[in-house]
């Protein structure tokens, strides 16, 4: 258990550095630091975190560094228990000694996320405030750290506990209803609850919870980004658009058909929205063993993109190729783009592409600004536009445990219209109750805590 366990480990990069950080945390903190360190410690415990300046100390009393020691007293700290940060000199030498002192008088190694997991089961955030701090360290943009704050906010979770509570005491009146009802079906003062008032009560849950849903959905673009694949016949232009999106000759650019062999990618930040780019070989028939590899890598990329940009070639005929390419794509969401326009024109499509609205863009001269509005406007436009006193549920354990409530209500409501009995699905009322607890972290799945802590950084 976390209360008998004390953990270390090197909070900051392990690069030579001015300054690293090591954190202490669990019931043997102070009584293993006094054993290295030269100074007394404020009497313990304390309200208010202590500095304490001094050197650490080998076996053979002498000083391996002079350091700054950040000490916090049980349970006024992150992880509720006693921590103390140890602010040294970032010489790697010198860290590895620290830790090794620490180690050898009773701290064991932290694995990845155990200090944000001691905080967790010591009830000083849940699981969505514990997500949160992991997203907010590798968000991507200004515009996901910001979602990330808003999920870690303390006013934003009690809102959400509010909400959950008030689900909650609605299935719990379904649920005590029923069973008094098959319990004491003689007894006046209880509510005879019917099919068509538990349905009732169930779409209003089911109603509160798709706005959960909807709106992490709205979301997830900004902290996992959108796959993006930039697709068209050879020599329209592809790798000179990833250039231009991403500022730097990323993919090799060649006047010669074929020049792409592989799927090249890159990352774009457009107003706040990851574009997770995908240079794509050209497609068409290939000629040899290797262009044909990349060939089907290519439609491998298109199987799994979110957003299509489809390019043609307006100093070339629309052709065959350009036919083979848009009945791959034309039932994605696509972007049509019509590239070179600084070239003399010769393209001429037919009326279903034109009904599509193209856009022009000169990719060798980066005017791609027609490109980007478009773009914006088909993706979540500002995320000053969504607003929720709630944290965004956008990541994938948490859609999918809104999904499979929202589901098990759905089933619920198809059983009581073909007017089932209420005693007989009286369980399924059971299974929501419990998935609304899993989803506010009152309950827990051990497979899931795995997961979810092991994607953090060490010293988190």
């Amino acid at each position: 258990m976390f209360s008998e366990k004390t953990i270390t480990a090197l909070v900051t990069i392990p690069i030579t550095q001015n300054v690293a950080l090591i954190r202490i945390s669990g019931p043997k903190t102070y009584n293993l630091i006094s054993k290295f360190f030269d100074h007394s410690l404020p009497k313990y415990p304390q309200k208010k975190s202590q500095l304490v300046f001094g050197n650490i100390i080998n076996h053979n009393k002498e000083i391996i560094d002079q350091v700054l020691l950040l000490c916090f007293y049980k349970p006024h700290s992150f992880t509720g228990e006693d921590v103390i940060e140890i602010s040294c000199h970032g010489n790697l030498f010198i860290v590895n000694q620290i830790l090794q002192l620490i180690l050898e008088n009773g701290a064991e190694l932290a694995r990845e996320g155990e200090f944000t997991k001691q905080a967790f089961f010591n009830g000083k955030l849940n699981l969505i405030q514990a997500q949160a701090i992991n997203d907010l360290i590798r968000a991507p943009t200004l515009s996901a750290s910001k979602l990330a704050l808003h999920n870690l906010s303390p006013q934003t979770q009690k809102k959400f506990d509010k909400l959950i509570e008030k689900i909650t005491d609605k299935l719990l009146k379904i649920i005590a209803t029923i069973e008094v009802n098959i319990d004491y079906p003689e007894y006046d003062g209880v509510e005879l609850l019917t099919s068509k008032k538990a349905l009732n009560r169930l779409q209003e849950i089911k109603q509160e919870l798709g706005k959960l849903l909807s709106l992490s959905r709205q979301v997830k673009v900004y902290q996992e980004g959108v796959k993006v694949a930039i697709v068209g016949k050879p020599n329209v232009g592809k790798s000179t658009l990833l250039n231009s999106l991403l500022q730097e000759e990323k993919a090799i650019v060649s006047p010669l058909a074929g020049t792409t062999r592989d799927v090249v990618e890159g990352k774009y930040n457009l107003k706040g929205i990851p574009l997770i780019l995908s240079d794509t070989a050209g497609i068409r028939g290939a000629k040899n063993i290797v262009e044909k590899i990349g060939v089907s890598r290519s439609q491998e990329v298109l199987e799994k993109a979110e957003l299509i940009f489809f390019l043609l070639d307006n100093s070339q005929i629309w052709s065959k190729e350009d036919i083979k390419v848009w009945k791959l794509v034309k039932n994605k969401k696509t972007v049509i783009i019509i590239n070179k326009i600084d070239l003399k024109k010769k393209l001429k499509l037919p009326n279903e592409i034109l009904a599509k609205n193209p856009i022009s863009i000169n990719a060798k001269n980066g005017e791609i600004k027609d490109l980007e509005t478009r773009v914006e406007q088909l993706l979540v436009k500002d995320l000053g536009n969504i607003h929720s006193p709630y944290p965004f549920l956008s990541q994938s354990w948490q859609q999918s445990k809104l999904q499979e409530l929202i589901k098990q209500i759905d089933e619920i409501t198809q059983a009581l219209q073909q007017e089932i009995p209420l005693d007989i699905i009286s369980g399924d009322f059971q299974i929501v109750f419990h998935l609304l607890k899993e989803l506010s972290g009152k309950e827990y799945n051990g497979k899931l805590l795995d997961i979810i802590f092991s994607e953090f950084c060490l010293g988190k």
